[in-house]
């Protein structure tokens, strides 16, 4: 096997590890069978720095992984789905401006869950899981935005960034 996809499929692993681990930090939202957690930073810094294939694995895997860890299973499939869409128009649009492909998947991701909230649990959650959203991926994006610059540094330096 080529080291270099080696390398590849070890750090995709890392990256998923790392969402479903933060995603894991979790804090339930009481009366509705939905959590707020620190996946979102994770999702974001993964995007933009390694290309949309990379956001939508790590965001899309990762996160249904946490979500059957923490028994959720209900969410495993809709979460594969919404976070692998924010994890690629993250990555796809943030090349040009990181703060743009963070809001541009960002809104994916709460119109994405808001719905759902709404069809499983009935419109009375969806604004409940709103505003969780908008506040998971405002905390996510301060993360991502404070950690990308002396990861791009670092990587660049060195000239090992991926794609």
């Amino acid at each position: 096997m080529d080291t270099s996809l080696s390398k590849k499929i070890a750090l995709r692993g890392l990256l998923i590890a790392a969402v479903t681990g933060a995603t894991m930090l979790s804090v339930p939202v009481p009366g509705f069978r939905l959590y707020f957690n620190f996946g979102e930073g994770i999702i974001y810094t993964a995007a933009i720095l390694l290309g949309p294939a990379w956001g939508a694995a790590a965001g899309g895997i990762g996160a249904s992984l946490a979500d059957i860890l923490l028994g959720y299973p209900l969410w495993a499939p809709f979460t594969l789905i919404i976070k692998g869409a924010e994890g690629f128009i993250t990555g796809k649009l943030g090349k040009k401006s990181a703060v743009f492909g963070i809001i541009s998947g960002a809104t994916v991701m709460t119109a994405g869950y808001t719905t759902m909230a709404g069809i499983l649990y009935g419109w009375a959650a969806a604004p409940v899981e709103l505003i969780t959203d908008l506040i998971q991926c405002g905390m996510g994006a301060g993360i991502a935005l404070m950690i990308l610059p002396p990861l791009k540094k670092a990587l660049f330096r060195t000239g090992r960034q991926e794609k």
